[in-house]
């Protein structure tokens, strides 16, 4: 212990002998301090979701593990999750063909083919207050447009549609500053060469902001992923999975209403299913993230 201490003084000697050294060294420490602030939430959460959930995830006795996603909650909820994690795949599949589509074209559309101007500006501006509405506004909007005036009744494709709305403002202006961040040069060389505006945009600007695009739809999947608010109001709550689009039987389940409906009992084995289902949720943010990371290094090597 002698030994570390007179090390660490002597360090500290050193860099202090200068006021140079000593403002380098109180700004590295600050920012460290900063790191371990916004990191440690994270580990923190995962320390306490995993040790009251992990063996409902990982282990082997009754209703764990491959039992825990591939069983219904049955009678006095005590089966697995199946249900809200068919679900809430169901519901990320539908927002995202919805959503990301409409969001990719209408940013190229807006960046690519529309002069600066007030028109630009007013989508930029509604998609930066559309990003800052809280969640359970879209759920109060998704129940009174897609749910009263449309219809469709609470289901699926209301739930679905709500998630693809919240989609919209991450995905539409993160695609843009992947977009205005791809040289003009690329743009230029491609119309040099003969290529028509349409076959640039899609071969040459998309594929060079491809993987700014593709952490934009990650940043919208992982928001969607764990709203609960907006499926209260436009999904329902089901034990089984849906089976029809519309009416009773598309009430759909969902991982985060299933974490609040848990964790809101106050028997003991759900809230360890609750923290076992809000593990499965992280878990599967994780792997979306990894894939995306993936897929976008592999397309930004090829772009090289």
């Amino acid at each position: 212990m002698s030994g570390r201490s007179d090390a660490l003084i002597a360090y500290l000697l050193t860099v202090t002998q200068s006021r140079r050294h000593f403002t380098d060294f109180l700004f590295k420490t600050i920012l460290a301090i900063v790191i371990v602030i916004i990191v440690s939430p994270f580990f923190l959460i995962l320390i306490q979701v995993a040790s009251i959930g992990f063996w409902q995830v990982f282990g082997n006795s009754p209703g764990q593990g491959i039992e825990f996603f591939t069983t219904f909650p049955g009678v006095g909820l005590e089966g697995g999750i199946r249900n809200a994690f068919v679900g809430t795949v169901e519901l990320i599949v539908l927002a995202s063909a919805v959503g990301i589509p409409l969001s990719v074209f209408g940013a190229v559309y807006i960046t690519e083919y529309t002069e600066p101007g007030w028109g630009r500006s007013i989508v930029e501006f509604a998609s930066d207050v559309m990003a800052g509405i809280p969640s359970i506004v879209f759920g109060a909007f998704g129940f009174a447009f897609l749910v009263d005036f449309l219809h469709l009744g609470i289901g699926i494709v209301a739930g679905g549609l709500t998630l693809a709305f919240m989609m919209i403002p991450t995905v539409l202006r993160t695609t843009q500053e992947a977009l205005r961040a791809v040289p003009m040069s690329l743009r230029e060389a491609s119309l040099a060469l003969g290529a028509t505006k349409w076959s640039t945009t899609w071969n040459v600007t998309l594929r060079a902001a491809f993987p700014g695009l593709i952490t934009g739809i990650l940043l919208a999947i992982g928001r969607v992923m764990g709203e609960t608010a907006p499926l209260i109001f436009t999904a329902g709550n089901s034990l089984s999975v849906p089976t029809e689009l519309t009416g009773s039987g598309s009430w759909v389940a969902s991982m985060p209403y299933t974490i609040w409906a848990y964790v809101s009992d106050p028997r003991e084995y759900l809230q360890a299913k609750a923290h076992g289902t809000a593990l499965a949720l992280m878990i599967m943010v994780l792997t979306v993230d990894v894939v995306a990371n993936i897929i976008s290094r592999k397309v930004t090597r090829r772009l090289v």
